[in-house]
C-alpha cells in the first residue's frame, strides 16, 4: 500500500484488546441487542409466524407438527424450537418469537467476534452495531419464521469458508472445516431455499480463489489450458442442464410467484429502494467502502463484497421478494460498512478536527466561547448527517407495530374474540379470508377463501375445496364457490383482516357486493382492524343435491 494511500486508509486503534474487554465487549453488543429484541415481543402475529405456532402446539399435543388435519413439515428444526420454548416458559406470542430473538442476538455475537479479528474493535463494533438496530435484524428477530436460524447458519458457514482459505489448514482440519460449512449450508436451504441463491455468491467468491491457486504454479501455456479447460467443462455443463431441461425449469422457479407477491415480480429495483431510503448516506457509498474494506482486509473484505453483491442481484431479478428473502446476505453489507467506515476513521478524524480549527477561526470574535461553538456546530453537522438515515425510525416502527404507509396496520383478533365468541359457537360455517389467526385466537376457520391459498395447493388439490395439506381446510377461490356456500349453509361467519379490504383476490369488489346482498356486516372495536360478516337464512337456497358433497362443521 503506497504512503499516500495509507495516510487515507488506515485502521484506527482497536478500542482494546486485552484483559477484561476481550469478553467484555462482544458480550455486551449481542446483550443490548438481546434486550432490543425483546420489546412488545407479543405484538398481533403476521399470518406466516402462525404456521410454527400452530404445528409447534401439534407437535406438543400429538408429536408431530399439525395444524388442524394437516401436517406442516417445511422448517421442523425451528417448530421444534418454538414447541421448546413452549414446554420451557408456556405458550404464547413472546415466547414462540424467542427462537428468532436468541439466533439474531447469536448472530449479532457471530458478526462481532469474527470482524475483530480480521479487522480491529472499532471495525467490529461498527459492523456488528449497525446490524443490531437496524430494521433488518429486527425484522427477522421478533418474527417467529425461520429467517434468523437461517442466516445465522449461512453466516457461520461463510466464516468457516473463509477460515479455511485463510489459514490453509492441514487436511483433517480443513477437511472438517468444510464439512461443517456444507452442513450448515445444507440446514439453512432447508429453512429457506433463497439460500441456493447465497451459495451461488459463494461459488462465485471461491471459483477464482482456487483457480488462481492451482495457476500459480504453472507455466504461461499451463494457465492457458487450465482455463480453457475449465470453460469447456462449464459449456459442457450448461449443455447438458440446457439439453435436459433443467435451466428452463430452474428459471421458471427462479421467477414464479405467488398471487400475494405478483406486484414485486419485476420489479428489480425493490431492494435499492430500501436500502437508499433506510440508509440515504451509506447505501450510495457502498462501493467505495468495499474497496475500503478489500483494501483493509483483503480476504473478508472480498468475500462480504462478491456474496453480497451477487446475492444482492440475484434477488433483484428474482420473482418473490421480501426484505426477509434476502436477510440471510443483508449482515455481509454491515461487515462492508464496518471495515470501510473504520478504515476512513483516521481520515474523518483529522478532518473533523481540521474543520473543528477553521470554525473556531469563524468565531473568534466570541473569544473564549468560540472553540465550545465550533465544536457544537460540527458535533450538530456531522449528527443531522447520521440522523438523515432512519433506519432508526423504521427499527422503532417496526418494534412498536406502527405501520408506514403504504402498509396497513396488523390485524389482531384477540381485540375481537369477545365479540366473535358467540358467533363462533353456534354458526354453521366459518369461512376466512386467512385462516392462521382465526384457528389460534378464535377456535375456528372451516374453509378459506382466498385465490393465492387456492394457487398454492398441490396440483392435485389445485381446485374449489381442495384441501391445504398445511391445515387439512377446505379452499376456495372462485366466486361461484363462495355463493354456494353461502347458500349451502343456513348460517355462517365470513372473517377477513382489514388490509384484505380491496385486495382483488381476497376482498374484490364482487365478493364485497355479493356479501352486502347476502350477509350483514357485524361491528367490531375499531383497534382490532378486523372485518366479519354474519347470514342466516332458514334452509338452503339451492337445490339440496347441489349442496351434499359439501363438508359439515361443527363449532
Amino acid at each position: 500500500m503506497s504512503s499516500e494511500l495509507e495516510r487515507w486508509v488506515a485502521v484506527a486503534p482497536p478500542l482494546s484488546s486485552r484483559g477484561w474487554s476481550r469478553l467484555v465487549l462482544p458480550s455486551l453488543l449481542p446483550l443490548a441487542a438481546l434486550l432490543l429484541y425483546l420489546l412488545h415481543l407479543d405484538r398481533a402475529p403476521h399470518p406466516d409466524e402462525l404456521y410454527h405456532i400452530l404445528a409447534a402446539r401439534g407437535l406438543l399435543e400429538t408429536g408431530e407438527p399439525r395444524i388442524g388435519e394437516g401436517l406442516y413439515p417445511r422448517g421442523f428444526l425451528f417448530t421444534w424450537l418454538v414447541a421448546q420454548s413452549f414446554r420451557l416458559f408456556g405458550e404464547g406470542l413472546a415466547t414462540a418469537r424467542l427462537p428468532s430473538v436468541l439466533a439474531t442476538s447469536l448472530l449479532v455475537l457471530v458478526l462481532f467476534v469474527w470482524v475483530r479479528r480480521e479487522a480491529g474493535d472499532l471495525a467490529a463494533g461498527l459492523a456488528a452495531g449497525l446490524y443490531a438496530i437496524s430494521p433488518f435484524a429486527v425484522l427477522i428477530a421478533q418474527f417467529c419464521r425461520f429467517y434468523a436460524l437461517q442466516t445465522l447458519a449461512f453466516i457461520l458457514a461463510l466464516w468457516l469458508v473463509h477460515d479455511f482459505f485463510r489459514t490453509l489448514a492441514p487436511w483433517p482440519r480443513g477437511l472438517l472445516r468444510l464439512l461443517l460449512a456444507a452442513a450448515l449450508v445444507v440446514l439453512a436451504t432447508l429453512l429457506q431455499p433463497t439460500t441456493l441463491l447465497g451459495l451461488l455468491a459463494l461459488a462465485s467468491w471461491v471459483a477464482p480463489i482456487l483457480l488462481w491457486r492451482l495457476a500459480t504454479p504453472l507455466s504461461h501455456r499451463g494457465r492457458i489450458l487450465l482455463l480453457a479447460v475449465v470453460a469447456a467443462a462449464a459449456l459442457v455443463l450448461l449443455a447438458t442442464a440446457w439439453a435436459l431441461g433443467l435451466i428452463a425449469t430452474l428459471w421458471q422457479q427462479y421467477r414464479a410467484v405467488p398471487v400475494f407477491n405478483a406486484e414485486t415480480r419485476d420489479a428489480f429495483w425493490f431492494y435499492h429502494f430500501w436500502y437508499v431510503l433506510l440508509y440515504p448516506t451509506l447505501w450510495p457509498a457502498t462501493g467505495l467502502l468495499a474497496l475500503l474494506a478489500w483494501i483493509r482486509s483483503p480476504l473478508l473484505g472480498s468475500l462480504a463484497t462478491v456474496v453480497f453483491a451477487i446475492a444482492f442481484l440475484l434477488n433483484s431479478f428474482a420473482g418473490p421478494k421480501s426484505l426477509r428473502y434476502i436477510a440471510y446476505a443483508q449482515p455481509l453489507l454491515f461487515v462492508i460498512w464496518g471495515i470501510g467506515l473504520a478504515a476512513l476513521f483516521p481520515a474523518l478524524r483529522a478532518w473533523t478536527a481540521e474543520l473543528r480549527r477553521a470554525m473556531t477561526g469563524t468565531f473568534a470574535f466570541l473569544n473564549l466561547q468560540a472553540a465550545r461553538l465550533a465544536s457544537f456546530v460540527v458535533a450538530c453537522a456531522l449528527g443531522v448527517l447520521v440522523a438523515v438515515n432512519p433506519f432508526w425510525l423504521r427499527t422503532a416502527t417496526v418494534i412498536a407495530d406502527i405501520p408506514v404507509p403504504p402498509e396497513k396496520p396488523s390485524t389482531d383478533w384477540r381485540l375481537a374474540a369477545s365479540a366473535l365468541a358467540p358467533w363462533i359457537a353456534r354458526v354453521d360455517v366459518v369461512v376466512a379470508t386467512e385462516e392462521l389467526a382465526p384457528l389460534y385466537f378464535l377456535g375456528r376457520a372451516d374453509i378459506v377463501h382466498s385465490r393465492s391459498k387456492l394457487n398454492e395447493l398441490p396440483a392435485t388439490e389445485r381446485r374449489d375445496f381442495g384441501r391445504d395439506p398445511r391445515t387439512g381446510r377446505p379452499v376456495i377461490g372462485s366466486l361461484e364457490a363462495l355463493e354456494r356456500v353461502l347458500d349451502c349453509y343456513p348460517s355462517g361467519l365470513m372473517l377477513a383482516p382489514a388490509y384484505h379490504l380491496g385486495v382483488p383476490h381476497q376482498l374484490g369488489p364482487e365478493v364485497l357486493a355479493l356479501l352486502a346482498t347476502r350477509a350483514e356486516r357485524l361491528s367490531l372495536p375499531e383497534r382490532a382492524h378486523a372485518l366479519a360478516w354474519i347470514w342466516q337464512h332458514a334452509e338452503p337456497r339451492l337445490d339440496p343435491s347441489r349442496c351434499t358433497d359439501l363438508p359439515v362443521f361443527r363449532p
